[in-house]
């Protein structure tokens, strides 16, 4: 099971610092950073969001994929 992170930090007058992550069963997986994101950085990391989901995606059929090839060898 996979997990998708943002954590913020205020730093006024600069904005917000944020990071989003990706943990994973045995990682944790930097995707990106906003250094002094202005208040509105969720419409910012909106993009960001929707790629995690994407790569979600990717990971759940690979991983599918995998254990059938795994399955498929031992026959």
């Amino acid at each position: 099971m996979a997990a998708f992170v943002f954590t913020g930090s205020q730093r006024p007058p600069a904005g917000w610092d944020v990071t989003a992550h990706l943990g994973l069963a045995t990682t944790e997986v930097h995707l990106a950073s906003w250094p002094a994101a202005p208040d509105d950085w969720p419409r910012l990391v909106r993009p960001t969001i929707r790629e995690v989901l994407g790569l979600c995606a990717a990971l759940a059929v690979a991983t599918a994929a995998l254990d059938l090839s795994n399955r498929l060898a031992q026959v």
